[in-house]
């Protein structure tokens, strides 16, 4: 550009200027504006208004004239240049034209202007902004002398339009979503902040287009940058040069603040004086997760039963969800890419399901399509659970990809409830009912506790459950079984498939402990089934009589309500030494004749009433002990 000096004007110029002036006057009215001539400097610029023609002529070839107009109104303006229409010198190679920011900065320029010229639109920031317009010949061998040119600089309001300077956060332009903003690189190191406010829960996506009433060509395109309220970037748009939409980015709640950043992609390829379409478009929606949700402290609250979406916008990106329980029963989560993505999920997202403690409780990992959670059981209603989301490696982060999560709940007082691990914690279970539990990890121990009104025989049956997949379950389970001693009362170690252990209970509370095997080999992640088979003994019998005979003797007893049969002991001492001398095998044998027996001694009888009822044998208590001497 050249300085901003007005050398003086030869007088016989400038009196041919006047007098082609006064001529074309008396031909026809110029529309133009009457008063001083434009200065030769910025100092002396002429003060023009804005939407009125000013005529003036380059009286030689160094002859420069500057202007000087202030904004009145928020919006734009466009400098117009033109050949005065009455004028019939030759142009030659005509005039150049720079616009000027308040300090001097070359805004926007044009060069051998013949005819007509229009600038570019030019964006500012608010009334009261001072700016210069700067003309002069383009050539000094092509001077277009004695020239009459028009100048006007034509004012438009708009709220739709960047105001400069906006090159930073701090002086980024406000914007309101769902509306269009246009804005323009007028130079290669032009930068565009904008600035807008959350009003919703939801999320919103950045659209940046080419104008398309703008025929400049966009070289190699806009770059922009989508940052949070603390400038980070949050996601970004490269060599855009006709349409861009961002990717879904989620927020936490209204009132939080976004800023979009519009640049040249590259100074050698600048989209130069090409206007872009900048929309930021919200959308209300309680499905998403809502940043940041880095932390379990910042963890978004969601429902069972509902599909939530979020996204993973880099490499160090983590999502926490935090759900509490409102059925007894179990829980499981559910974790999908959505459909509609298609950007690739590389290696995939991992997943941590926590308890109320953060201790992780089951993951899946290298998620890439879908992933079910093994089946958690709970306690109660009320408690208190996290999922975590993030991305398996850095190198094959899923970037910018949406993923659909989903915590389903059923009611089932059926399962085990966690944490069941002590004795104190362990789970009431009813006897004949059967029960369903899993362990989580290696090391995770389930105890049930099982209460007996009165003496008999519990049978404990232990399956691994038919949904586990082949090979999962390694070494398989200890089943121990405690009473309220903590003296162990039965034991059966390296259950794969099925397996069972009875034993004889008198009145009291029993714990039935399930662990794995093996930690090097553990079922984890594998179900079970549980159930505790209790049969009560019969009364003992009561002995009617017992008659000596020859070298013989008949016992006979009273019926026992639900017996099976009984049991018949004998001994030759009251004291003890009794052993079974002979088993009856129908409820209705209420008497035996024991036969060869020694002449003149003494023996010593009692009985027990059996009952057998799902494989198991229970035995009553004994009678009371009758003697008889043998003839």
């Amino acid at each position: 550009m050249r300085k901003h000096i007005r050398k003086p004007i030869p007088f016989l110029a400038a009196f041919l200027a006047i007098a082609l002036a006064y001529f074309l006057s008396g031909q026809g009215t110029l529309a133009h504006a009457e008063g001083a001539d434009a200065g030769g400097t910025m100092a002396s610029a002429k003060v023009i208004e804005l939407d009125t023609v000013y005529s003036e002529t380059t009286a030689s070839w160094d002859d420069e004239d500057f202007f000087r107009f202030t904004a009145t109104e928020h919006g734009y303006f466009q400098v117009h240049l033109k050949h005065n229409e009455e004028d019939g010198n030759e142009v030659n190679e005509g005039w150049d034209v720079n616009v000027l920011d308040g300090n001097g900065n070359v805004i926007t320029s044009k060069s051998r202007i013949e005819k007509n010229w229009t600038s570019i639109i030019i964006p500012y920031a608010e009334p009261g902004k001072t700016f210069y317009v700067q003309v002069f010949s383009h050539d000094q061998y092509g001077c277009p002398l004695d020239c009459v040119y028009d100048l006007t600089v034509k004012q438009t309001a708009s709220e739709e339009w960047e105001s400069e300077p906006n090159e930073t956060i701090a002086d980024a332009d406000t914007i309101r979503t769902g509306k269009v903003y246009h804005g323009i690189t007028v130079k290669a190191s032009d930068e565009d902040y904008f600035k807008f406010t959350t009003t919703v829960h939801g999320y919103f996506q950045v659209s940046l287009t080419h104008n398309l009433a703008d025929s400049n060509n966009v070289g190699q395109g806009w770059d922009v940058n989508v940052l949070d309220g603390d400038g980070e970037v949050i996601t970004s748009g490269s060599r855009i040069g006709k349409n861009w939409t961002s990717i879904i980015i989620p927020y936490a709640e209204p009132g939080k603040t976004f800023y979009v950043q519009v640049f040249s992609h590259d100074q050698y390829g600048c989209p130069l004086d090409c206007v872009y379409d900048l929309t930021v478009k919200q959308t209300a929606s309680e499905e998403w997760e809502s940043e940041p949700n880095e932390t379990i402290a910042d963890a978004d609250t969601i429902r069972t039963g509902k599909v939530y979406h979020g996204i993973t916008v880099k490499a160090s990106d983590e999502d926490y969800f935090k759900f509490t329980t409102t059925v007894h029963g179990y829980f499981q989560v559910s974790l999908a890419h959505n459909p509609a993505d298609n950007n690739n999920v590389g290696q995939g997202w991992d997943v941590n399901v926590l308890d109320g403690n953060g201790e992780v409780i089951t993951s899946g990992s290298k998620i890439e399509n879908n992933w079910n959670s093994i089946i958690l059981p709970y306690a109660k209603p009320g408690k208190v659970f996290y999922v975590q989301v993030f991305s398996h490696s850095q190198y094959g982060c899923p970037l910018d990809c949406v993923y659909d999560l989903k915590v389903t709940q059923k009611t089932a007082a059926s399962w085990e409830s966690e944490p069941n691990g002590t004795k104190k914690a362990a789970i009431p279970i009813k006897a004949g009912k059967t029960y369903n539990g899993i362990t989580e990890t290696s090391n995770d121990g389930d105890y049930f506790k099982l209460g007996i009104q009165a003496s008999g025989k519990v049978k404990v049956r232990f399956s691994s459950n038919k949904s586990n997949p082949s090979g999962s379950i390694g070494q398989g389970w200890n089943v121990s079984v405690y009473d309220k001693k903590s003296k162990e009362v039965a034991k059966v170690q390296g259950v794969k498939t099925t397996d069972s252990v009875s034993f004889d209970v008198k009145k009291g509370t029993y714990y039935i402990k399930i662990e794995p095997s093996s930690s090097w080999s553990a079922p984890e992640g594998c179900r079970y089934t549980l159930l505790a088979d209790y049969t009560k003994a019969p009364s003992a019998p009561k002995i009617s009589s017992v008659k000596a005979g020859k070298k013989s003797a008949v016992v006979k007893w009273k019926k026992v309500s639900g017996a099976t049969g009984y049991y018949v002991y004998r001994s030759t001492s009251k004291k003890g030494g009794f052993k079974k001398v002979q088993t009856l095998k129908r409820a209705s044998a209420l008497s035996w004749k024991n036969q060869k027996l020694k002449s003149g001694k003494k023996y010593y009888y009692k009985v027990a009433a059996y009952k057998k009822v799902k494989g198991m044998t229970v035995v009553s208590p004994y009678s009371a002990v009758k003697s008889v001497k043998v003839k």
